[in-house]
């Protein structure tokens, strides 16, 4: 869900567009902002008409596509947060979708038949390099959670085994919460699973009223943050070896 919003640059087959900077303020008599910075690198992941656009725009751009268009190629935002007197870049990447699960639909089958094994290597670079991953679905579709549970668990199968002592940071986002009345997504017993099964956080949020879009980001934050005590030596990132993608081949997510 695109519409052509003036990006700002792009590097290599990546659109990058910029963003905002909540809270900041340099007029006169307004607050210094802090000068101690972060980056943090979101990866967004999600099965077609999902919202993870819509997600990022309001978030970043304070604004709703005007139209739904089908994200064809990775795109890049860049925005920031102000938590605990510390300044946190964010570099979020709205990914595509990955032609991996058996998720039925045109758009998914689309998007497997058009990608390259260059396409499915940068799928795999931007997945093993961020410091968190947001797995977004639709409420209204319990399809688009299988989606999303089916490609957590090939990445948790890639993930290094000598790896393993700490976890990997994620997020699973349940998006339109304004149709809830309309859901049909056992969402209680999804929201205990992702919290009690997979240890990771869980928001529900509405992109179109932008409701509980910035919990999404400030969520994001704590996640990183609260991995200041992981096992001695890793990167508080979290990072995702790439050598696990190469030893699993990223065909496999075909």
């Amino acid at each position: 869900m695109r519409d052509d919003l003036g990006s700002e640059g792009s590097k290599s087959d990546t659109e990058e567009r910029g963003g905002r900077v909540p809270g900041g303020g340099s007029g006169p008599g307004s607050t210094p902002p802090p000068t101690d910075q972060s980056q943090i690198d979101v990866v967004l992941i999600g099965g077609p008409g999902v919202g993870k656009t819509s997600i990022v725009e309001q978030f970043a751009r304070c604004q709703l596509p005007s139209r739904y268009r089908s994200t064809s190629k990775p795109c890049v935002y860049t925005s920031a947060v102000v938590a605990n007197e510390q300044i946190y870049e964010m570099s979020i990447v709205d990914m595509p979708v990955i032609p991996y699960s058996p998720l039925d639909g045109r758009a998914c089958r689309r998007a497997a038949a058009s990608c390259t094994w260059e396409e499915l290597q940068s799928y795999a670079n931007a997945i093993g390099t961020a410091s968190v991953l947001i797995f977004v679905y639709d409420i209204t579709a319990p399809e688009s959670f299988q989606y999303i549970k089916d490609l957590r668990e090939h990445i948790l199968d890639c993930f290094e085994s000598d790896a393993i002592g700490y976890e990997i940071p994620m997020i699973v986002v349940g998006n339109k919460q304004d149709l809830q009345r309309m859901s049909r997504v056992p969402r209680r017993h999804i929201s205990q699973m992702v919290k009690k099964t997979w240890k990771c956080s869980y928001v529900e949020c509405s992109a179109k009223f932008n409701w509980h879009v910035a919990s999404v980001f400030n969520e994001v934050v704590r996640v990183v943050t609260a991995g200041g005590n992981n096992k001695e030596g890793q990167s508080s990132s979290y990072r995702i070896p790439l050598r696990a993608w190469r030893q699993c081949g990223v065909c496999n997510i075909m």
